[in-house]
């Protein structure tokens, strides 16, 4: 599953799950324009199964990036200024490997053959799930220079009901 809303529109928030709108009420409450890059913890959430990263970076060619797929957690993330390209596919399961599957950083790297990538212009306010099942690439450069901020939520899929 792949969900992509906004931030702030609360309109839409009672067709999500409910651990993404009690992540973004909590993210409401924080400065995330000036809050320290790294790993930070809710404040009433199980931190064992959900956390942010902030991180700040340029972007890099799709060239230099690998598809990447996670097997326990789902990434939430959150462009908080400049904006850049992610690309998304279904994972299929039958991908060649690139990297072998990581268990302390629940990450498996792709090589591209067989993936076909679809692109999203990723713009400030905006969210992109990430479930187990779609494989994804973030951090792609394009036409704009400008340094990215994002935060990325890690979302562990039984907060989610993912099976």
């Amino acid at each position: 599953m792949m969900l992509i809303g906004h931030i702030d529109n609360n309109a839409m928030r009672t067709s999500y799950s409910t651990i993404i709108d009690d992540v973004l009420n909590e993210l409401a409450t924080l400065d995330l324009h000036s809050l320290a890059l790294g790993r930070h913890e809710f404040n009433n959430l199980d931190n064992q199964k959900v956390w942010f990263v902030l991180l700040e970076y340029n972007k890099s060619p799709l060239t230099d990036l690998k598809p990447e797929v996670h097997q326990y957690h789902s990434d939430l993330q959150i462009v908080l200024t400049g904006q850049e390209t992610m690309a998304w596919s279904l994972d299929t399961g039958k991908h060649q490997t690139h990297q072998p599957y990581n268990p302390d950083r629940d990450i498996l790297f792709y090589e591209y053959q067989g993936i076909d990538l679809n692109y999203i212009a990723a713009i400030p306010g905006c969210f992109y799930l990430f479930t187990p099942n779609v494989v994804h690439i973030t951090n792609i450069q394009d036409d704009d220079q400008e340094m990215v901020r994002k935060l990325v939520v890690k979302i562990h899929n039984d907060l989610l009901d993912i099976k």
